[in-house]
């Protein structure tokens, strides 16, 4: 119904340059930064773009979520967008990341 909305805001996000030092997370942190092709990768870059301001963002158990999370789980989850049509994410209000377990899973099992 507002999708004209929706597609201003995501313009006026884009106007903001690409983070130069989320390159550098995304070449330390996203083993398939390094296959795209610079086509790719831009489009990679402007789907990380939205997809951080438009989504909420909780540390769970008192984790302070950085750039280098934040941008590490886009990244991620960005790939699978490439190819896709539209957005499948819409639907997706919140991600939560926990930190690290204070016991090793296996000596929790």
């Amino acid at each position: 119904m507002f999708g004209w909305l929706q597609a201003r805001h995501r313009r006026q996000i884009l106007e903001h340059p690409f983070p130069e030092s989320w390159n550098a997370i995304l070449e330390r942190n996203v083993a398939h930064w390094r296959f795209l092709d610079d086509a790719e990768r831009v489009h990679l870059r402007s789907l990380i773009q939205v997809f951080i301001a438009e989504k909420q963002w909780d540390g769970c158990g008192g984790l302070e979520l950085t750039d280098e999370i934040r941008v590490t789980i886009a990244g991620l989850a960005c790939l699978l967008l490439l190819g896709a049509a539209r957005s499948a994410t819409r639907n997706r209000l919140a991600i939560s990341r926990r930190g690290p377990s204070p016991t090793p899973l296996r000596k929790r099992l």
